[in-house]
């Protein structure tokens, strides 16, 4: 293999900022992937109501598309084995990442660990910095103050900072640094390998990572489900497994191997306004004016980060 493929046969990805023109897709894909982060509460409260939450719907989650991409990755097994490591490393820290994120969810406060792991902007900014050379805008510094506005103001700026207090939180938190870290690893370590690798060696991790996480006294416990139960779940199940959890995950590694790290979880943060106007059109929860004006500055950091040129790795007229 020459320097003209990547992994699998795939383009080389290009890891500069590069024009709007080459950011348009990506950018468009990581928007359109926090629509189904934004949504992914449906699924699971449907679950919730029909009698299976707790650990074993996001246990589905990612057992279910790893189920059915196996026969696609047994053809694929020389690009998958070529990958190495360094797929096998981006792999098993985003399936840590999103293992200690949904167990976070499970035992804590929401607002709070969504708060606490929306901090990534700021690691993944910094990591982006130290590790790929990528220089610190004005404006980025701008979307990252906005955006991280926004979301104290929708979950309660009067709340105080959100330092963890409790495992939970250190779980969010840490999956924050982490979700910044493993975009930084996909772009300096596996940038070729082809979206359907990396999706796939998550997926394979992803199940046993969660398991383990769920192990940390504390949690949920894994009470097998009745039949019955398996029955009414079903068609939500396959939903959650066929539908939300594959065309996120492709969607968000499809954007994330292709922009810069900050970019990428400033767009995220449109999620949680998804999140809140999802909930308020379908449930009862609010969606007052605190919500309203947490949401506007969000948007307003994501607009900002959608018209921004992406900063280029090395250059140093930056910060």
């Amino acid at each position: 293999m020459d320097g003209s493929e990547g992994i699998g046969g795939a383009p080389p990805v290009p890891l500069s900022g590069g024009t709007q023109a080459d950011t348009l897709a990506p950018t468009i894909a990581i928007l359109v992937s926090a629509l189904f982060w934004g949504t992914l509460w449906i699924p699971l409260r449907e679950l919730d109501e029909a009698g299976l939450g707790g650990p074993w719907a996001t246990a589905a989650g990612f057992t279910i598309p790893l189920l059915v991409l196996f026969p696609v990755a047994l053809a694929r097994w020389r690009p998958l084995i070529a990958g190495g490591w360094p797929l096998a490393q981006v792999g098993l820290l985003m399936a840590t990442c999103l293992g200690l994120y949904a167990e976070a969810l499970l035992r804590g406060y929401v607002a709070r660990v969504v708060l606490l792991f929306y901090l990534t902007p700021v690691w993944s900014t910094v990591l982006a910095r130290v590790v790929l050379g990528d220089r610190i805008t004005g404006s980025r510094i701008v979307t990252i103050v906005l955006g991280l506005l926004g979301m104290f103001v929708v979950f309660g700026i009067g709340n105080g900072v959100p330092i963890p207090g409790t495992v939970a939180e250190w779980m969010g938190l840490l999956s924050g640094f982490l979700w910044g870290a493993s975009m930084v690893c996909i772009r300096r370590i596996a940038p070729h390998a082809s979206d359907f690798d990396k999706v796939f060696v998550l997926l394979l991790f992803a199940g046993v990572v969660f398991v383990l996480i769920t192990l940390v006294p504390g949690g949920h416990p894994w009470v097998f489900p009745r039949a019955e139960v398996l029955l009414r779940s079903a068609t939500w199940l396959l939903l959650f497994g066929l539908v939300w959890m594959p065309v996120v995950l492709w969607l968000t590694m499809f954007g994330g191997t292709r922009l810069d790290p900050g970019r990428v979880a400033v767009l995220l943060m449109l999620e949680v306004v998804i999140a809140l106007a999802s909930a308020a059109l379908l449930t009862n929860e609010p969606f007052g004016p605190r919500e309203f004006i947490g949401a506007v500055l969000i948007v307003a950091a994501c607009g900002s980060e959608f018209f921004a040129r992406a900063p280029v790795a090395g250059d140093a007229s930056g910060v």
